[in-house]
């Protein structure tokens, strides 16, 4: 994560080809007062030219796709995992359905396009989400089924095979052609060698009709005839999302964004698009993966310039590029302009090829950067009244009568009137910031700070919160702090805990805290001590997320890991409490920064006894375990195991991982008795252990299951 003052954010949005060469030229050479910002539907983004043959099966998921997550550490970007639904011209913000906006001053687009397509069936573009969709069809269409595949181009030809191959004769595949002949626009020999490719494969052909819609278990066909389908893949011409037309940028009939040499919109300066969404005035090239790669270092040399104030460099795309079709059973053609070969040496060019691609940006590890010289922060370092009303509009809550003055009153301190019997329960937490997008690093602080409270078996009523912000130009703070704050904001307001006030200011770096108060009768207070021997350890939530965190500061978590974690940490433990209080729980705490054994050494000590853990049956987030058999840990680790009374030198990561956001802890009678109930309320929850006789804090582990 870098520091120092933003003075220019670059937006990309989409994480196409082309962006994923932006990444590597930024990763290769850091621009001071640059920010990147990646925006991405899909934590994993597949590479166009390996996907038919990962439907074959001749390459695995990880080789044929590039990890968001990787590709923006490297680059020093920050990573929002997001569909965008709008773009603000006028006030340069990409808008989504369910989260704050993310303001820019360069916007670059490539977020590919849908087919245009009749009614019904299943489009294959974004091809980040087709595998998904193909195994939801693989489930629904039995052995004797039938699929259409409309589209006679490379990629429907490419398609059709593949799928073939992949099913084995289970299910009938038919290509669906409106030209003459499959690659009407290929040489003699590449259309021959295609033809010859599907007849191999075992798939019909239908040329010179189009389609029309899908429906009832039949595809309209243009000659007035209907094919008889279970479901129609279309592979057909590319249409841009809507919302980019919609926007008011310059678009061609397809939806498409018009672009000049520079890969600049037409329409508005400071915004570029390339890929299958952007149509490149004066050289309209196929909507082909090709393409879009070469544009990727223009494209990044253009953003260079832009963000300086530099003239812009015009693109001219060749007029051919090579083409390399798969046909499966170890054969290929390529082809460039008229010349073209065919054979199994094609096919294994092809591989090399992919490969050498892929490995460019799989290898790519974040650089050091360097830093501003700090700020005076005489001033008590805060953020303007102008930019801090901005960022804190909407947050406060209405009127109730249990807080008369809050922070919507605007006076120096808050003022509550705790409910009649209830005692006040009160704490404190804060850190920097370890995620990049604001918005969801505001969710999981405010989660931290309110598991704290739930702990103590009681309600979250108020909270206040400390944040920083690093310096940054323009409204460049305000954006980055009020999406930090309604992040926490959703998740307070989820809670039915009212934030009433707090402190922003400059920091070296993001930061956000919470003092949290809640309530809770005297006599329902859960406590660390009150562990009897025989009771079973129950955990909420699974452990990894120290070393998921530090992996992903070093590159190395893919994607999925790290959104695995971020779902744990947004998740709080609120419909944990009313369950372990119906289960009679005896002594509770939550597993943070300490970890699991530092936590539950702290209940052992207070309670006076010790207990059996059996590592082999400690939940884990995905790819913990194999991170930490490569030796990632949290710097935080050491420590932890130092404070730790073990009864044998086992290996115990997970045991000594510092928890953001993590699990209830609690000690019950009957453990299997309160996972199920759990299970019932929606709790995902584990028997860690259980209590035995023994010296105060001591851990007894095994490896084997409890």
């Amino acid at each position: 994560m870098k520091t120092g003052t933003v003075q220019t954010d670059i937006v990309l949005l989409g994480a196409g080809h082309a962006h994923a060469e932006v990444l590597r030229q930024f990763a290769m050479r850091p621009v001071a007062g640059v920010r990147l910002t990646l925006i991405a539907r899909e934590a994993m983004t597949p590479y166009s030219g390996m996907l038919p043959g990962l439907i074959r099966g001749e390459h695995d998921h990880d080789a044929a796709h590039l990890d968001c997550a990787r590709l923006a550490a490297a680059a020093g970007a920050r990573l929002i995992l997001d569909e965008a639904t709008e773009l603000d011209l006028a006030a340069r913000v990409v808008g989504f359905a369910g989260r704050p906006g993310v303001s820019y001053d360069l916007l670059s687009i490539d977020v590919g396009g849908a087919p245009e397509a009749g009614q019904g069936g299943t489009p294959v573009k974004p091809i980040g989400r087709f595998l998904d969709r193909l195994a939801a069809l693989e489930g629904r269409i039995g052995a004797g089924g039938r699929i259409a595949v409309v589209g006679g181009g490379a990629s429907g030809v490419e398609l059709a095979i593949a799928l073939a191959l992949r099913l084995c004769g289970r299910v009938a595949m038919v290509l669906v052609n409106g030209e003459t002949v499959p690659l009407a626009a290929a040489p003699a020999v590449v259309q021959r060698a295609a033809l010859a490719g599907l007849a191999a494969a075992g798939v019909e052909v239908r040329s010179g009709v189009r389609a029309g819609d899908f429906a009832d278990g039949v595809l309209a066909l243009s000659d007035g005839s209907g094919l008889a389908v279970d479901e129609v893949l279309w592979a057909t011409g590319v249409r841009g999302p809507g919302f980019l037309a919609a926007s008011g940028l310059a678009c061609d009939a397809a939806g498409c964004v018009r672009v000049d040499a520079t890969l600049q919109s037409v329409s508005h300066p400071g915004v570029f698009a390339a890929g299958d969404c952007a149509a490149v005035a004066g050289a309209a090239r196929p909507k082909a993966g090709v393409w879009a790669v070469r544009a990727g270092a223009p494209l990044a040399e253009n953003l260079r310039r832009a963000a300086a104030g530099r003239a812009l460099r015009a693109w001219r795309p060749q007029r051919d590029a090579l083409a390399i079709l798969g046909l499966g059973n170890g054969r290929a053609v390529a082809w460039r302009g008229r010349l073209a070969v065919a054979g199994g040496w094609v096919a294994r060019w092809k591989s090399r090829i992919d490969r050498r691609w892929m490995a460019m940006y799989q290898a790519l590890r974040p650089m050091p950067m360097d830093e501003d010289a700090m700020r005076c922060g005489g001033c008590g370092a805060k953020i303007g009244p102008e930019g801090l009303r901005a960022a804190l509009a909407g947050l406060a809550p209405g009127p109730r009568a249990d807080i008369p003055l809050g922070m919507d009153a605007g006076d120096d301190a808050a003022v509550t009137l705790p409910p009649a019997g209830m005692a006040v329960v009160q704490s404190v937490d804060h850190f920097r910031a370890f995620i990049d997008d604001p918005y969801v690093f505001g969710q999981i602080a405010a989660a931290h700070a309110l598991s704290d409270i739930h702990a103590m078996g009681a309600r979250p009523w108020t909270a206040m919160a400390v944040a920083g912000v690093p310096f940054m130009r323009g409204r460049k703070m305000q954006d980055d702090l009020a999406a930090m704050m309604q992040g926490a904001g959703k998740v307070l307001a989820a809670e039915g805990c009212a934030l009433i006030g707090g402190h922003s200011g400059e920091a070296a770096e993001a930061a956000l805290g919470f003092a949290v108060t809640g309530l809770v009768r005297p006599d329902e207070v859960w406590r660390k001590a009150g562990l009897r021997v025989g009771d079973a350890l129950v955990l909420t939530k699974p452990l990894g997320t120290g070393i998921v965190l530090a992996a992903a500061m070093r590159g190395e978590a893919r994607a999925e890991w790290l959104q695995a974690a971020v779902a744990s940490m947004v998740r709080g433990n609120r419909r944990a409490v009313p369950v372990l209080r119906a289960q009679r729980v005896v002594a509770c705490t939550d597993v943070t920064g300490f970890g699991l054994g530092g936590h539950l050494g702290e209940m052992l000590r207070a309670s006076g006894v010790a207990a059996e853990v059996a590592l082999a049956g400690l939940p884990a987030l995905p790819g913990a375990r194999e991170l930490a058999a490569q030796g990632v840990a949290s710097t935080l680790a050491p420590a932890n195991l130092a404070g730790l009374d073990i009864a044998t030198d086992i290996s115990a990561e997970l045991l000594v991982d510092p928890q953001t956001s993590g699990g209830l802890l609690a000690g019950v009678a009957d453990g299997p008795a309160c996972v199920a109930a759990l299970a019932a309320a929606g709790v995902a929850a584990w028997i860690v252990g259980r209590v035995v006789a023994g010296p105060a804090g001591r851990i007894l582990l095994g490896t084997g299951p409890d």
